[in-house]
């Protein structure tokens, strides 16, 4: 058997829209933490058509690596994304897969071993769900930032990554969503300080469902139809962790398993009652991450 379709080998995707500097630290973080690094290769679908000039370059030395060109005409960020998940779903040939974000850094060791034991025990997938006070998403399935399976769980039932609804649903969320969000008024730092509001929102999703899906929504809703178990980290709230913990969960995001951080993902957003005060600055999500990079140590 091939080193491209073993038992063990995992094709690693991630959408790049010049995010260069992104990919390569997210590359080199998975190959480091790996247990089995030789068994990775890595899918990377350049969203800009081949424009960024700089991804290519700072690729150029890692081995078992393609990139992937993709012309999408779509403006809205999430539909782009993911006309470039399914370019790639269709080119799968590894027994296992991992859908990444690139602003992600892992802190599992073995993370890649964890994983598959995971899938080969019998759950469908594992990973990131979105935290709770993104009102309105999944918090009980993994989501696009981090989900790992086998390569056939991607593409069965041939579901595409589009990440809306039909019209007349999209519609009902549009004022259900602003209802669930206490209308604008239940922000991300809010939500951090309030145990009532944290109550009350929560009901108000128990109510309503999903109402602003996201990149693979319909995947995600097919697997639980079918029952599909899965492994899902957990997204404390900064008040919840040791102090060490609290910069990087209260600007950014970072997820658990077993009471351990497994990864933390950047997330930029123009959205502002997700914002924080250095939401969006590289520089202090990094240094957030080494800060618990150093304490695991």
């Amino acid at each position: 058997m091939s080193p491209m379709t073993g038992e063990k080998t995992i094709n690693v995707v991630s959408v790049s829209w010049y995010s260069s500097g992104h990919i390569i630290r997210l590359v080199n973080n998975l190959l480091d933490k790996a247990e089995n690094p030789e068994t990775l290769i890595f899918t990377i679908i350049d969203n800009t058509n081949g424009t960024d000039m700089e991804l290519k370059e700072v690729l150029s030395d890692v081995s078992s690596l393609t990139i992937l060109y993709n012309k999408s005409e779509a403006k809205q960020r999430s539909v782009a994304h993911a006309s470039a998940l399914d370019v790639a779903m269709s080119k799968l040939e590894t027994y296992f897969t991992l859908v990444i974000d690139p602003d992600v850094h892992i802190f599992k060791e073995g993370w890649d071993s964890f994983c598959r034991s995971k899938i080969e025990s019998g759950k469908s997938a594992v990973g990131a769900p979105y935290p709770k006070w993104k009102l309105g998403k999944g918090h009980d399935f993994p989501s696009v930032v981090f989900i790992f399976s086998n390569s056939e769980w991607f593409t069965r039932g041939g579901k595409s990554w589009y990440p809306f609804p039909s019209l007349w649903r999209r519609t009902w969320n549009f004022f259900a969503r602003k209802f669930v969000r206490l209308f604008r008024f239940a922000t991300r730092s809010r939500l951090e300080k309030s145990k009532l509001m944290k109550t009350v929102t929560s009901g108000l999703e128990a109510m309503t469902g999903i109402t602003s899906p996201d990149t693979g929504w319909s995947l995600v809703k097919a697997a639980k139809e079918r029952g599909d178990a899965s492994i899902v980290f957990e997204a404390p709230y900064s008040s919840e962790l040791p102090e060490h913990m609290v910069e990087l969960a209260q600007n950014f995001e970072l997820f658990f398993y077993s009471s351990e951080p497994f990864l933390s993902h950047m997330y930029s957003s123009g959205i502002s009652y997700y914002q924080t005060e250095k939401s969006g600055d590289l520089n202090a999500w990094i240094s957030a991450v080494e800060k618990i990079e150093r304490s695991l140590n």
